[in-house]
């Protein structure tokens, strides 16, 4: 007798290959509700896919809040909003990673690292910049990192190969921050001319030096991590100076790669009239971010 042909519906379902991919890829993601799904593959941070997403703009467009002690941390003219360092220190780092600045200033970055619980170390060759960062953790009690006075080409010189998950600093200006000549006198006595203690430069020996720090830098950081810089471009005796281009072709090499240049975007920011009216000057109100990767 002929066996019946067993109807479709009572038949056992055998899981196929792309079944079976699916349990997988299930495994391999955790949701994390109004983040988003995590992916158990991701080396580089705890971002979700959705916050991946976002953290991928080319612009930031970020107020600076006046937090942290900020009257207190504006004695130093070249100070970066924490938050912001923040979400960088996110994009680019898993939780308790160790993240370095060479320069550490006030210590934006050092702050940043402690809100998003990383770990840092801050160099500082002007000692005073280092007891205001220590005043501002004290007020806001915050949880102080490590930090040393000195000059960072020498104490990097001191750290083992391979030693941090990431570096995130800003840059010193060069002397067009000191420079007598100029349209306005409220750049003229702005903060900026206090942020480099050193003396005057030309711009070749500022790059060099850059390169000689972000050499250093890259020795220490860990192989296909990233480095991070802020830097302005600046406008002065009737050229606008792309230091940015000019930094990042400087410091980068076959082992040091620039992957992005991120633009940080000032919304708060006040406008000035520059040239009125007989020529055009812009006012500057965004920064760039400079990421590199080191390759191995």
């Amino acid at each position: 007798m002929k066996e019946r042909k067993m109807s479709r519906s009572n038949r056992i379902k055998t899981p196929t290959i792309k079944d079976n991919s699916v349990i997988k890829e299930t495994l391999k993601t955790i949701d994390l509700g109004t983040r988003g799904i995590y992916s158990k593959n991701n080396k580089l941070n705890d971002l979700t896919g959705r916050e991946w997403k976002f953290a991928t703009k080319s612009v930031i467009n970020k107020v600076y809040p006046l937090n942290l002690q900020h009257k207190l941390r504006k004695q130093h003219g070249g100070q970066k909003p924490p938050e912001l360092c923040t979400e960088l220190v996110k994009i680019f780092t898993k939780e308790k990673a160790v993240v370095l600045d060479p320069l550490a200033g006030v210590g934006g970055t050092l702050l940043g690292a402690a809100l998003c619980n990383r770990k840092a170390m801050g160099i500082e060759i002007n000692p005073k910049w280092l007891e205001i960062y220590k005043q501002v953790c004290k007020l806001e009690n915050i949880k102080e990192q490590k930090t040393i006075a000195g000059d960072c080409k020498v104490e990097l010189e001191k750290f083992s190969d391979n030693s941090f998950d990431f570096v995130l600093t800003d840059v010193p200006y060069w002397h067009m921050d000191r420079l007598e000549k100029t349209r306005s006198k409220r750049i003229k006595s702005s903060n900026l001319s206090h942020f480099n203690g050193s003396t005057v430069q030309t711009k070749n020996e500022w790059l060099a030096e850059m390169k000689t720090i972000f050499h250093k830098c890259q020795r220490v950081l860990k192989d296909r991590k990233y480095l991070a810089i802020f830097i302005g471009d600046m406008y002065r005796e009737n050229e606008y100076h792309i230091l940015s281009a000019e930094l990042a072709n400087t410091i980068k090499n076959p082992n040091l790669i620039l992957k992005a240049n991120l633009i940080w975007y000032d919304v708060s920011k006040s406008l000035h009239v520059y040239g009125y009216p007989s020529a055009f000057i812009p006012s500057m109100i965004h920064q760039n971010i400079l990421i590199f990767r080191k390759e191995t």
